[in-house]
């Protein structure tokens, strides 16, 4: 079954979106695809002519048949979209293919973060993207990236380093190390159990459109996208529009006003995106969410204790040990309206 997978995915003009259609329409049978006429292919959900033709015209194996010969001799991985290892939150984005060819080895993801940014990259820049890559290795969370210069490469390499895993989507097929001189960093990613993904098969050189593409899927594939350090014109910032219209939340390091490279940062930060200011910039948004479900308890227990009336001095006596922040809580608890506070006294409404 693997080579109608492969079929489909190599159509020209057949891009993610109706690949998806096409699947769905045919209910996964996708040797009905194959072998469908121009009148069983009429009624799928925005197909044009010009790809009825195509799947027409393309009753061949061929292509499909060198595609396999070099994924089994070079080892490379197929992800089908049905595949378990294909993350829930990539396959509802319009970007992520049917299919994804992988150099690696390749786990189930619980959770996963961005990081991208400028390949001319400062110091500073370098330091962010090391630290973030340690960071997230420590968290045991998978750092995904695109294994450019610079900043991709340099929190990858970190991560590594610190026992973490890295997921890199390439502009060209897996079997291809691009840049070249990367090519320690990669086998190094490899061996450390790091995986390799693209949407292109083997032997696919690269090509402009293909970053742009594979910006998408970095952060389809992504709970989260930090942008490091980005110029006015810097790829990553395609990644942070993809990252937006997929609904992920977007993180942008702060830099200098007077610095090029991080122009694009700063913008996405005018542009209302979460400032990156250390790790806990995104974990404090999960620790918000639990303190807040912690409120709701809390202010249960104090409500219920209050009564009518009673004096602040008395509630830390009876609630002290239990809750510590008693005097914030009330605070929360006068701004909705539940109590007034007058000095020591505590009136419930």
């Amino acid at each position: 079954m693997d080579k109608y997978w492969i079929w489909l995915a190599t159509l020209k003009y057949i891009g993610p979106v109706m690949q998806k259609n096409l699947y769905s329409y045919f209910n996964g049978d996708l040797k009905r695809i194959y072998h469908s006429t121009q009148e069983d292919l009429k009624d799928v959900p925005g197909i044009t002519t010009r790809m009825i033709q195509q799947i027409i015209d393309n009753k061949s194996f061929e292509k499909v048949d060198s595609i396999s010969r070099t994924i089994e001799e070079k080892g490379i991985g197929l992800l089908p979209i049905t595949d378990e290892r294909y993350p829930e939150i990539a396959k509802t984005c319009g970007e992520s293919p049917i299919l994804l060819y992988f150099n690696g080895r390749l786990q189930k993801l619980e959770r996963s973060i961005g990081v991208v940014g400028a390949r001319r990259c400062t110091e500073y820049g370098k330091k962010v993207a090391r630290d973030i890559g340690k960071e997230l290795a420590k968290r045991e969370i998978v750092l995904v990236s695109g294994f450019a210069k610079g900043i991709d490469s340099y929190s990858q390499a970190a991560c590594m380093k610190e026992g973490g895993k890295t997921i890199s989507f390439l502009g060209s097929g897996v079997d291809i190390c691009y840049p070249t001189e990367q090519r320690k960093l990669y086998d190094e990613l490899i061996e450390s159990g790091s995986v390799f993904l693209s949407k292109y098969p083997p032997g696919t050189s690269v090509k402009q459109q293909h970053f742009i593409e594979r910006n998408a899927l970095i952060s389809a594939w992504s709970n989260e996208v930090i942008i490091v350090e980005a110029g006015v014109k810097s790829g990553a910032l395609w990644t942070a529009k993809f990252a937006e219209r997929q609904k992920r939340e977007v993180y942008a390091v702060p830099h200098p006003i007077y610095s090029l490279e991080g122009k694009g940062c700063n913008r996405l930060l005018t542009e209302g995106k979460m400032p990156y200011i250390g790790i806990e910039s995104i974990f404090q948004v999960d620790s918000n969410e639990d303190f807040k479900k912690s409120n709701v308890d809390k202010s249960s227990v104090i409500l219920k204790e209050i009564q009518h009336s009673t004096s602040i001095t008395l509630l830390k006596q009876r609630l002290g040990s239990e809750i510590c922040d008693i005097e914030d809580q009330l605070f929360s608890l006068e701004l909705e309206g539940k109590v007034i506070i007058r000095g020591d006294h505590v009136i419930k409404l």
